[in-house]
């Protein structure tokens, strides 16, 4: 008998022991799913204060103003000064983490797509600005058509002129359904040289073959600056 009551205690004391470990181990399994929860919350909304190179600035030996294909251009040192007025820092990070979402976050420099065009010095407008959250989701299809059909035949490009406020656009001379209100439009310069004469042909039989399926728009201005948009297929 003494032997039997000797076993029940083991028996019990083991599980009571068993217990304990399935309670502590359930313990910790729900901390650590409070930790990862709290973890991924602050790495999220430290990813959105994240500062770029550009975000660093003031880039003290980087000109304020670009000479790009002969069009003047603001540069990234002007747009430091930019993101600090209001909230352009926040808002702009919430752009940059769209377009990373949709992987067309490399196909210009983001900031480029602010730009409002290059002629904002005459014109006495910002020579950028934000648009609004509804509009972001028109340069999207426009970036991809840039990434699939036009970089990988001309190389990088160089965006002047992106979205445009009402203002700057009206004093522009830009007409009132100019697609860079909506931003959806762009309007760029290759990086590699071109002349016009090597240029407007290849940008003619791209929107030839494949224009329609993007609902592309493309205008080609004097030397070769040319307007990309995916908001109506046409070409001018």
């Amino acid at each position: 008998m003494g032997i039997q009551d000797n076993g029940d205690r083991q028996t019990s004391i083991s599980r009571t022991q068993r217990r304990w470990l399935l309670l502590t181990g359930g313990l910790l399994i729900i901390i650590t799913i409070i930790v990862l929860l709290l973890t991924s919350e602050k790495t999220r909304e430290l990813g959105e204060r994240i500062l770029s190179p550009i975000d660093l600035l003031p880039l003290p030996d980087t000109p304020e103003i670009y000479d790009i294909q002969g069009y003047p251009a603001a540069s990234e040192r002007v747009f430091s000064r930019f993101l600090k007025q209001e909230e352009n820092q926040k808002r702009f990070a919430k752009l940059k983490n769209f377009l990373r979402i949709n992987e067309v976050d490399h196909v210009v420099a983001p900031f480029e797509l602010l730009r409002q065009g290059s002629d904002w010095q005459d014109l006495g407008e910002p020579p950028f600005a934000i648009p609004p959250t509804e509009n972001w989701g028109s340069m999207i299809y426009t970036l991809r058509a840039l990434q699939r059909e036009i970089v990988p035949i001309i190389g990088p490009v160089t965006v002047i002129s992106g979205w445009r406020t009402t203002s700057y656009n009206s004093k522009a001379g830009g007409s009132k359904g100019s697609k860079h209100l909506r931003f959806c439009g762009l309007d760029i310069v290759p990086q590699k040289n071109f002349t016009r004469e090597q240029l407007v042909p290849v940008l003619r039989d791209i929107h030839k073959r494949n224009g329609k399926q993007w609902d592309m728009g493309l205008g080609i201005y004097k030397g070769i600056r040319f307007h990309v948009d995916t908001c109506g297929y046409r070409r001018w």
